[in-house]
C-alpha cells in the first residue's frame, strides 16, 4: 500500500522515516561512489498502475521513491540528498479552474512552484503523457504550463518517438533533454488465468467469429463515432461473422448514452461501459482478435498496451505511439485522416492473419514493466543525478 504525501506534516514525517532506514543512511553516509536519490513524484494515480510499473527497478538502482498527492509539496521536500521531482500530469489547477482569472492564477502557481524547487537544487523530470490534456478547457494557459515544464525540466521522458512533432503546435521539447522510454505492458499486474475458450464462452462468442474490442475510458477524442460507423459499414461484408465488444470506463455519460442507443438490438455489440474489474478485463481481452483503437487524437495509449499484454494486436491511427507499436510488430496503423480508412483496414483485418503470434510475443519481450523501468532509471541517472 501507497503511503501517500498529502500534507506538509506528512512531508516530513515520510522523510523522517527515510532517513532511518538502513540502506539510505549506508548509501548517504557510508559510500563514497553514493548514487542515492530520491524521487518524489505525482499526482499520484492510483487506478491506473503505469507509474507502480514505471518505478518496478527501483530496487536496483538505490532510489527512494515518495509518491506526492498535492504537488505543492514537491517544492517543500527536506532532504540534504539528491532529489528528482518527476511529473506526469500537470493539469490539475486549469482542471479545476471556473474562469479565466483562477486558470491564469494556476499559471503563476506552476511558474512559482518550479523555480522553488530549482531553487532547492532539486532536479526535475517530466514525463509526457498527453500533447495537451484531453478535455482541455483553458487552452493557452495549458500551453504556457506545458512550456514552462518543458523548459524547467533536466530531463524529458516521452513514450512515443514522434512526441517533439506532435506537441510542436503547442509547445516545444527540447530533443537534447528527450528520454524514449515506451509505455511498459501490464505484465504481472493484471490477473490472466482464463483461456481464450472459457473467455469466449462466457460472451458467448464462437471460436469461428472475428472479434473486434475497443478497450478503455469512454471519451469523444477516442473516436467512437468513427468506430460505430465503421463497424455498420463493416457488417456483413467480411467472410467472418464477426462482433465487437466496446468496455470501460463511462467518462462521457452523453457519449456512453449515444453508444448505447447505438447498440440497442444489434446481437453482435457486446456493450459494458462501466469499470471494468481487473479479473473481468482479462475475459475481454482473451476473447479478442484485435484491439481497434480508433482515436482522433493521440500521443500514448494505455489501452493499447494491455493489449499488447495478453498478445492481443493493435490497430491503431498512423500517428504517437501507435507508429511505435507498428514498427515494433505488435499491430498495424490506418490513415487516421481518412475514415474509410478504419473500415478498409477492419476488413482486411477479419478476413485475413494479422501477425504471427509468436511475432507478437517476442516484439513485446522488450516491453515488460522491468525491462522498461531498467531503461527509464538507467537513462534518468545518466542524464540527472
Amino acid at each position: 500500500m501507497l503511503n501517500i504525501v498529502k500534507t506538509p506534516e506528512g512531508l516530513w514525517q515520510e522523510f523522517a522515516r527515510l532517513a532511518k532506514q538502513p540502506s539510505v543512511i549506508d548509501s548517504e553516509l557510508h559510500d563514497e561512489t553514493n548514487d542515492h536519490f530520491v524521487l518524489a513524484y505525482g499526482p499520484v494515480a492510483q487506478r491506473n498502475q503505469f507509474q507502480a510499473l514505471l518505478y518496478s527497478a527501483q530496487d536496483q538502482f538505490n532510489v527512494s521513491i515518495v509518491p506526492i498527492h498535492d504537488l505543492g509539496l514537491c517544492g517543500e521536500i527536506p532532504w540534504p540528498g539528491k532529489v528528482i521531482c518527476h511529473f506526469h500530469w500537470i493539469h490539475d489547477k486549469t482542471k479545476n479552474a471556473k474562469t479565466e482569472a483562477e486558470a491564469d492564477e494556476a499559471v503563476v502557481y506552476w511558474e512559482n512552484l518550479l523555480q522553488r524547487i530549482k531553487g532547492n537544487g532539486h532536479k526535475i523530470v517530466w514525463t509526457v503523457h498527453n500533447v495537451m490534456p484531453h478535455e482541455t478547457v483553458w487552452v493557452e494557459q495549458d500551453k504556457k504550463i506545458h512550456q514552462m515544464m518543458a523548459d524547467a525540466a533536466d530531463a524529458l521522458h516521452v513514450m512515443a518517438s514522434d512526441s517533439a512533432t506532435l506537441t510542436a503546435p503547442y509547445y516545444t521539447l527540447d530533443e537534447r533533454k528527450m528520454s524514449v522510454v515506451p509505455h511498459p505492458t501490464y505484465e504481472g499486474a493484471q490477473p490472466d488465468e482464463v483461456s481464450r475458450a472459457e473467455a469466449r464462452t462466457q460472451l458467448q462468442i464462437s471460436e469461428d467469429e472475428f472479434v473486434f474490442l475497443s478497450f478503455g475510458a469512454i471519451m469523444e477524442y477516442k473516436g467512437y463515432d468513427r468506430l460505430m460507423a465503421a463497424y455498420d459499414q463493416l457488417r456483413g461484408k467480411t467472410a467472418k461473422k464477426t462482433k465487437l465488444i466496446i468496455a470501460g470506463l463511462p467518462s462521457d455519460k452523453a457519449l456512453v448514452g449515444k453508444i448505447a442507443a447505438w447498440g440497442e438490438d444489434k446481437p453482435d455489440v457486446i456493450l459494458d461501459m462501466t469499470p471494468v474489474p481487473h479479473d473481468k478485463l482479462q475475459v475481454y481481452f482473451r476473447s479478442a482478435d484485435i484491439s481497434v483503437c480508433p482515436y482522433r487524437r493521440t500521443m500514448n495509449s494505455g489501452a493499447a498496451m494491455m493489449a499488447i499484454t495478453f498478445d492481443v494486436p493493435v490497430l491503431g491511427p498512423n500517428s504517437g505511439g501507435f507508429l511505435d507499436i507498428e514498427t515494433s510488430g505488435c499491430g498495424v496503423t490506418f490513415n487516421n485522416t481518412n475514415d474509410l480508412a478504419l473500415v478498409e483496414k477492419m476488413r482486411s483485418l477479419a478476413d485475413e492473419k494479422l501477425l504471427a503470434s509468436e511475432d507478437l510475443v517476442r516484439a513485446k519481450k522488450k516491453l515488460t514493466p522491468l525491462a522498461i523501468s531498467k531503461c527509464f532509471f538507467s537513462n534518468i541517472k545518466e542524464m540527472v543525478v
